[in-house]
């Protein structure tokens, strides 16, 4: 099992309930997979929980959680039948494992893989990608549309979009997660993982403050990629901190300077799987835009 195969569960799972528009319903795809939600208090740090009783499957979300939160829970359990992965969180699924990258199990990120697909289609996030800017205010815009977290539904826009895109997520200061579009691959521009944020950026300088909120700075493209074709860019970054999780989201904007050819040579070779359908949600926490 790996992201492509996540993905094309999930979108063979929106075919066969006919889904063509945003938001889409959550419940009523559990509901064609034989799961009744329901909602209750649950303990401090939990999300949901899924159990069998007298024959039925059944899928509960915490009551305290946000909208987002809730419909996240919901596909994620979902994503654990369809994909046929066993639960590496029991019965019971721990918040915190929805906000952060570090030391999730891979059958739980291909979980959160498999739930973006579902909360933003490809179909639906194509055409609106071409149409709107890589902007945090057209986000909430789509955020609001799908009733999705924001960072969903800019990895979604990153891997949808024909401009030169990328979104990144740090934690603790060290990249842990990046989309980068057809159009920066194609560039031979790449976002390693496991590296520490560039100094300049305004994801270490939101970081270093220790502050949530919104930073904005200018870089050169080598400042993000080590790849020898990032010269050939310049980059405006939004990036928001949550101080909590330790953790920031980086918007990338990247603007060619000239148009001379890409070259066939890098600094560095690129991450192994940086070709995967890697888009990754797992944050529902970020459900309101904070600027």
């Amino acid at each position: 099992m790996d992201e492509n195969v996540a993905v094309a569960l999930a979108r063979r799972l929106l075919k066969d309930a006919n889904v063509t528009a945003a938001p889409v319903d959550v419940e009523a795809l559990a509901l064609s997979l034989g799961f009744h939600v329901s909602r209750k208090e649950l303990e401090e740090g939990e999300a949901g929980i899924t159990f069998e009783r007298r024959g039925k499957k059944h899928i509960c979300v915490n009551q305290k959680d946000s909208l987002l939160r809730q419909r996240f829970t919901i596909l994620h359990e979902i994503a654990h039948h369809v994909l046929k992965l066993p639960s590496k969180h029991g019965e019971k699924v721990p918040s915190n494992e929805l906000e952060r990258f570090t030391g999730r199990p891979p059958e739980e990120v291909l979980c959160d893989i498999f739930a973006a697909e579902c909360l933003v289609p490809w179909e639906l996030i194509q055409p609106l990608a071409e149409e709107k800017d890589f902007t945090l205010e057209h986000l909430a815009e789509l955020a609001e549309q799908f009733q999705a977290s924001r960072s969903c539904i800019a990895s979604r826009f990153a891997q949808a979009s024909n401009d030169h895109l990328a979104f990144v997520v740090a934690e603790d200061g060290v990249v842990k997660y990046s989309i980068v579009s057809k159009a920066l691959k194609e560039s031979r521009v790449w976002i390693s993982k496991d590296i520490p944020l560039p100094r300049n950026s305004a994801a270490a300088k939101a970081f270093n403050s220790g502050i949530s909120g919104l930073h904005e700075a200018d870089s050169d493209g080598l400042d993000w990629s080590n790849s020898d074709d990032a010269r050939r860019f310049a980059c405006y970054e939004q990036a928001i901190y949550y101080a909590p999780a330790k953790q920031t989201q980086s918007i990338l904007i990247f603007e060619e300077l000239d148009e001379r050819p890409v070259s066939t040579g890098y600094r560095s070779s690129r991450d192994d799987d940086d070709g995967l359908l890697d888009e990754l949600d797992g944050y529902p926490g970020w459900s309101k835009p904070r600027y």
